[in-house]
């Protein structure tokens, strides 16, 4: 029977001036998920934050739910 796997993974990031997910770290979550949400997020593109019409580097926080992830190798 496969494992069945839900969670939220909080994660502190930061995104640079061309809205790339740089240098994400894990605040908190289930330890199975971690790993396939910290390389879903490193390929998110934000728009970037705007200081005065200036994009500048942003550090912010990010919840990712996971309602069901299956057939996961690292999950079994």
């Amino acid at each position: 029977m496969p494992s069945r796997v839900t969670g939220t993974v909080v994660l502190a990031i930061l995104i640079d001036t061309n809205g790339n997910v740089v240098h994400p770290t894990i605040v908190s979550g289930p330890a199975m998920l971690r790993k396939p949400v910290l390389d879903a997020i490193r390929k998110y593109k934000y728009k970037p934050y705007l200081l005065n019409d200036k994009a500048v580097d942003a550090e912010t926080t990010v919840s990712v739910t996971v309602d069901s992830y299956r057939d996961c190798p690292i999950a079994q």
